[in-house]
């Protein structure tokens, strides 16, 4: 073992330009704090018989845009008749199913749910669409969806939307399964359209089915509101 070096005997070797084993333990201490500031990009000075500053590691900034809802969900705003509402909807949901389910809208029908028939027809900035295919977290970005419960101003006769009181009155549907998709499809023609023939009308209906086979009544309401619109 060693002999232990009495504190004069170290300063002696101290005076001599020699290192004593305590400085060095000291200096390399120093030396360890120094070289890790210096990773961190700080350089800081401390005296031999100070403690080194303890490092605490850099924490990621907490993201303010966080949210709850797992990745199959979506919170967004639908304008609908004017009005907005605020609703968390699955991903794949379509409107139609998102204005029945969640807001009580039952003006909508569905018919086939396949986009095939046309009974589930809204109008979504000033298009006929589908609402059975349409996904409903698609539309929070501002566009203007119209059902035909916002057509009419009340439940009289003279309350409906003309395209409303035409199929009325000049019997534009049988079983009625279909009649409110024929109802939006015509209204989102005659917005842009006020005077339309049998091949505008054709065109337009393209995608409305009616089983029942009474085309030729849709016709004759169309051209009522047509009409009426004018005027």
């Amino acid at each position: 073992m060693a002999d232990e070096l009495t504190p004069e005997q170290e300063e002696q070797e101290t005076t001599d330009g020699q290192m004593t084993r305590r400085q060095f333990i000291i200096g390399a201490g120093v030396g360890a704090v120094v070289g890790a500031a210096g990773v961190a990009g700080v350089l800081t000075l401390a005296k031999p018989s100070e403690a080194p500053a303890q490092v605490k590691p850099a924490t990621a900034p907490q993201s303010t845009t966080a949210t709850d809802l797992p990745a199959s969900m979506r919170r967004v705003t639908l304008n609908i008749n004017g009005k907005n509402f605020d609703v968390v909807t699955d991903v794949r949901l379509s409107l139609w199913e998102v204005m029945n389910y969640k807001l009580g809208m039952i003006g909508t029908n569905i018919g086939c749910d396949r986009a095939q028939c046309g009974a589930c027809a809204v109008v979504v900035d000033g298009r006929a669409v589908n609402g059975c295919t349409v996904l409903a977290a698609r539309l929070g970005n501002g566009q203007k969806i119209i059902t035909i419960e916002g057509l009419s101003k009340g439940t009289r006769l003279e309350d409906l939307h003309p395209v409303q009181r035409a199929y009325q009155t000049e019997g534009g549907f049988q079983c009625g399964i279909c009649t409110r998709g024929f109802i939006m499809s015509t209204y989102a023609l005659l917005t842009v359209n006020k005077n339309p023939n049998d091949d505008d009308i054709r065109e337009a209906l393209s995608g409305n089915i009616c089983r029942c086979s009474e085309y030729p009544k849709v016709y004759d309401a169309v051209y009522k509101a047509a009409k009426d619109m004018r005027a």
